[in-house]
């Protein structure tokens, strides 16, 4: 094996392991900064693609791109999607505190996790969420398809087509349509 595949799969691994540790040892994926605090959907959501698309980027240009490192429109698409999606949700959430009644129960607000899957499928009044599990399966059925994809490819990107971007736009604004509907 060539020198720069070596060196693109031990950074692809350090940087799983990165997010990884990140993620489970602080409190990058909660509501707020308490490690007890409730998960947030957006910001899992977010993780998740950049777990899978900052390592495909490094196969890449190990095995494809030796030259300069390249990220293809799908790529770029996916991770605007999400970061789109988690500013607008944090955005909604800071809104609905600011104008909440001290009576009025918010998830975000909230100082304890019910766990991670209940955290992610309740929406900020405790409900289940369809938008959110309708999002979160969208999300999960396209991370299974992009890296089947990249790995089938030969560590080449997939490009998926405008409909899927649709797809995806539609299910997160039902989502966060449903996140700016609690108060």
């Amino acid at each position: 094996m060539e020198t720069v595949k070596i060196i693109s799969i031990i950074v692809a691994v350090v940087v799983v392991t990165i997010c990884c540790f990140v993620a489970f040892m602080t409190t990058l994926l909660r509501e707020s900064s308490s490690k007890s605090s409730p998960y947030s959907f957006s910001r899992c959501q977010l993780w998740l693609w950049t777990l899978i698309i900052c390592p495909a980027f490094v196969l890449n240009w190990g095995f494809k791109n030796t030259n300069l490192p390249q990220i293809n429109q799908t790529s770029l698409i996916l991770l605007g999607i999400t970061i789109g999606i988690g500013l607008t949700a944090g955005i909604v959430s800071a809104t609905q505190k600011a104008s909440a009644k001290p009576t009025t129960l918010l998830k975000s607000n909230s100082t304890t996790t019910q766990g991670f899957w209940i955290d992610i499928l309740l929406d900020d009044n405790g409900q289940f969420s369809v938008g959110r599990l309708q999002n979160l399966l969208f999300t999960l059925i396209y991370i299974t398809i992009y890296v089947s994809l990249f790995f089938k490819g030969r560590m080449e990107y997939p490009s998926f087509d405008e409909t899927a971007y649709v797809l995806m736009g539609i299910s997160s604004g039902g989502y966060l349509i449903g996140k700016g509907m609690n108060k």
